[in-house]
């Protein structure tokens, strides 16, 4: 059976118990989520592989078997107006960067690729004394060849992959886009920057705790605890993940959770593209709504 068939496979998850995908328990496709409700700890995963608002509307469905039909609508709703509020021309037309940015700097492109998928890494510095907020970041990757694998600047892509939340005066933040498409092994990839607007009022504090390399799972990962210390709550809150060995990255992932209230703390999980074994893990997880 070729990978793209066992994938699919997996993702099906035949007639698996709740909380279990592909038949293994706490086996999650790259960009699952760990939500939780009450001290019941409650868990409802689902998987990130597909795109733009068809990503938002299958999280918020797959949520939705965990919800009433009332819930379920609500919800919903809700993507669909965030992923259309955050960047409307983006998500209509594609992304597209007239003017780099004069603020934010790249410092380095990575890739991680394997037979189950391809991960790009874009390490950005904030060179202004100003709070930017939805920084535009348009990738390209090429093969051996010269010839262009992939670009995010598909119509309809969520937000988070075709931008940066926020990054604060002086900040050096590594963004992953874990929904490559390549054919084949990138030999390369490049990024511009575009202009972004100054993020206005008080920034909600997102805190990390008990961050570690997650081996209770089958595939790669990282677990830990996220913390809203704000009074406002985080819609469609992405959880950057990265596993590095010295300056290289070898394995990089994202978990998006549907909602994180205010003054709440919620468990998660990233599962990576890459081995992190040996490696030190990392994560980070910027304010998605102001």
């Amino acid at each position: 059976m070729s990978a793209p068939a066992r994938r699919a496979g997996r993702r099906a998850g035949g007639g698996s118990a709740p909380g279990v995908v592909g038949g293994r328990a706490a086996r999650r496709r790259p960009g699952a989520a760990l939500l939780a409700r009450g001290d019941a700890r409650w868990r409802c995963a689902t998987g990130a592989r597909a795109r733009g608002l068809g990503a938002a509307l299958l999280l918020a469905l797959a949520l939705g078997g965990c919800e009433s039909s009332q819930e379920k609508s609500a919800q919903l709703e809700r993507q669909v107006k965030l992923a259309r509020a955050q960047h409307p021309e983006a998500v209509a037309k594609g992304l597209a960067i007239a003017r780099a940015s004069s603020a934010v700097r790249v410092l380095e492109t990575q890739t991680v690729h394997t037979s189950e998928g391809t991960a790009v890494v874009v390490t950005l510095r904030n060179a202004s004394t100003h709070t930017l907020r939805d920084v535009p970041i348009a990738i390209a990757v090429k093969g051996a060849s010269g010839g262009t694998l992939y670009q995010n600047n598909a119509p309809g892509l969520e937000a988070a992959l075709t931008s940066v939340p926020l990054l604060a005066p002086g900040q050096q933040f590594s963004w992953v886009d874990d929904q490559v498409q390549a054919s084949e092994t990138p030999a390369s990839v490049s990024a511009v920057v575009g202009e972004a607007p100054r993020a206005a009022g008080a920034i909600p504090q997102i805190v990390l705790t008990g961050v570690h390399a997650d081996e209770e799972s089958a595939s790669p990962g990282i677990a830990g605890t996220i913390h809203n210390d704000s009074a406002v709550a985080q819609q469609s809150l992405v959880v950057y993940g990265l596993a590095r060995r010295g300056t290289r990255v070898v394995a990089a992932g994202r978990a998006v959770l549907s909602e994180v209230p205010a003054h709440h703390a919620l468990p998660f999980q990233v599962l990576l593209i890459g081995s992190a074994s040996g490696a030190k893990v990392e994560a980070s997880a910027p304010p998605s709504t102001l």
